[in-house]
Formats: structure tokens, C-alpha cells, sequence
């Protein structure tokens, strides 16, 4: 298939190794409508050996994707939140690569926007039982609808990723618009170590599920939405993730 066939690839910046082995860029997402509407996203790439996971994928230009194939040969694509996705297919169909969802997901991505059937299968479908194509990553499920999960490598004193659940846009970005970035302000999206509040108000998880996540082992976090946070991750987050249970 053609890649013209894939939502093309928009505005991000370098791939950059935050871990040994782990690798964080930022690119952008628009949202259908009149306005300009466009915030940052984030992707994660694992090194095993020659083998690249993919985690909350992002198109990237071709010159995105050269370096991308200097880093070894793209094998999995993970998708961790029920509103992302976009991407996977592209990745499938220029690598063969085994696309991993949490078992249940069959949402369109794009916040807000759902849909009864998926646009893509998966290959795998994921549960807390799955074993993982990431040595040592474990998979923490929120039950939520649609389906979401944060992954936690056992490396550097854990590391996790996060689809929308935890989020840090302390500030906006290169990759926000003037009004994406009004708007992502006026509904409490740009705070630090917040819980995603679209996601809370759509996916409506626990307060156990919520609180589940503080008895998680991990000291860094990389977010689909936001900067790497590097130490005291999980520490950081039990404010809004009390309030968030609260609620």
C-alpha cells in the first residue's frame, strides 16, 4: 500500500536518547475543524539488540525515518492509549511490524472521537497476562473504556510510558498552535505532572485504578503528551492522582 494511503507525516523534532537504549521524539497532532487546533505528541522507541519497539507511534518525515533506521529494524509498534493509533498502520505496512493493543481497543484516534469498529487489527491484543516484545516490561491496566495501560520497563530504576493518563505539558511547545495552546490551557491541559483531564472525563477510570498506579516501580516517565521526566516520577504524580481519585 502506497504510504499516500496514511495520514502524512507532520512537524516534529529529532530522535533523542533519553536512557541507554531509549530514544524520545516530539512531533505534532491536529484535530479536525476550522480552527488551527494542534498540540505536541510524543513516541518512545526501545533498542533490543537490532530490534526497535515502537511506543505511542508518530509518523516521522523521511529524513525522520533514515535515522530512525540507523537505530536497528523496526519490529513492534505498541499502542498504550484507546485515543492514539494513528500511526500504527503506517508503521505495519512499511515494516511488517507486529502492532500490540490493549485488549478491547477499537477507538478512532483523536480525542473526543469514537467510533464502533476499529480501522486497523491488531496483531496482538494485550493483557496483564501478555508476554511483552519488551525484555522485563510489565503492563499496568486502568479497566477503563476505551482501554488504556502504561508500560514500565525494568531498567534504570523503571521506566514507564503513558498514553494520556499521565501527562506533562508544564508549558507548551513548538508544536502547539496559538489556539491549540488557548485551548489546551482553558481545559487544564498544560500543568505539571497532571493526570490527562480529556482522559479522566472519557475514559472515567477508579479511584483505585487511579491509585494503582502510585504502587507502580518506576523513577522516570516518558509521557505521550509532554517532556521526559527524569527522577521521583511516580512520587510526583500522587497529588493529581489523589485529586483525580477524588474527584
Amino acid at each position: 500500500m502506497s504510504s499516500s494511503k496514511f495520514p502524512p507525516a507532520q512537524p516534529h523534532g529529532a530522535l533523542r536518547e533519553v536512557f541507554p537504549g531509549v530514544f524520545f521524539v516530539t512531533g505534532t497532532v491536529g484535530m479536525p475543524g476550522p480552527l488551527p487546533v494542534r498540540f505536541s505528541r510524543n513516541m518512545t522507541v526501545v533498542r533490543e539488540g537490532e530490534r526497535l519497539t515502537l511506543i505511542n507511534s508518530v509518523r516521522l518525515s523521511e529524513e525522520g525515518l533514515r535515522a530512525l533506521d540507523a537505530l536497528g529494524k523496526v519490529t513492534d509498534v505498541v499502542r498504550l492509549a484507546g485515543f492514539h493509533g494513528m500511526d500504527d498502520p503506517f508503521y505495519k505496512d512499511r515494516y511488517g511490524a507486529k502492532v500490540w493493543a490493549v485488549k478491547g481497543q477499537r477507538y478512532v484516534t483523536g480525542f473526543n472521537v469514537r467510533a464502533p469498529k476499529t480501522y486497523f487489527t491488531p496483531d496482538v491484543e494485550m493483557d496483564a497476562d501478555t508476554a511483552l516484545p519488551l525484555a522485563g516490561a510489565k503492563l499496568y491496566l486502568f479497566g477503563t473504556d476505551p482501554p488504556e495501560a502504561i508500560l514500565v520497563l525494568d531498567r534504570d530504576g523503571g521506566v514507564a510510558v503513558s498514553g494520556d493518563s499521565l501527562q506533562h505539558w508544564h508549558q507548551t511547545d513548538a508544536y502547539f498552535s496559538f489556539v491549540g495552546g488557548l485551548m489546551m490551557k482553558l481545559m487544564g491541559f498544560i500543568r505539571p505532572f497532571n493526570v490527562g483531564p480529556g482522559w479522566l472525563k472519557q475514559a472515567k477510570p477508579s479511584g483505585e485504578a487511579l491509585r494503582g498506579v502510585l504502587g507502580l516501580r518506576f523513577e522516570h516517565l516518558l509521557p505521550a503528551h509532554g517532556d521526559v521526566i527524569q527522577g521521583g516520577a511516580c512520587e510526583r504524580y500522587r497529588a493529581s492522582i489523589e485529586r483525580a481519585a477524588a474527584r
